[in-house]
């Protein structure tokens, strides 16, 4: 019943599984070459478990957005209670937008995929990899592949 965010990018997908984005909010990802990141917002209540959403468990949400924006590479990293660009500082929202800073106004692109149940998603394409995480979750480096 795990929860994943699928990432669908040249022809291959990546599952992200919600309890390792519980432990990290951000990730500086490439799949097929294609920088991405991941940005997941903690605790927000479940409208599948329960009658009334605000009862159900906590659980992320997630999604993903290239990483390229005006012909250039962007890190982003976790800074207290929001999301930086390193080249600029510039603060980002969980929508993929700048929200401060010299890119305010600007947008990440969304990455195909969406949120699913795990099971459901692997009946249907087995061949999708399962992120593992960093040996050091903390430092958020870029994957490259």
């Amino acid at each position: 019943m795990e929860r994943v965010l699928a990432v669908e990018l040249g022809g291959r997908t990546r599952l992200h599984p919600f309890a390792q984005l519980e432990k990290q909010l951000v990730l500086n990802e490439s799949l097929q070459r294609t920088p991405y990141v991941v940005f997941a917002k903690a605790r927000l209540s479940s409208a599948l478990d329960t009658e009334r959403i605000e009862d159900g468990r906590r659980i992320p949400a997630a999604a993903a957005y290239l990483r390229t924006l005006d012909g250039r590479v962007l890190e982003f990293a976790a800074r207290e209670d929001r999301v930086i660009d390193l080249q600029t500082g510039s603060s980002w929202n969980a929508l993929g937008e700048a929200t401060a800073g010299t890119l305010k106004g600007k947008r990440l692109e969304s990455v195909p995929g969406g949120v699913h149940f795990a099971f459901a998603w692997l009946a249907f394409r087995p061949d999708s990899e399962i992120h593992q995480p960093a040996a050091n979750a903390n430092a958020a480096p870029s994957r490259r592949d």
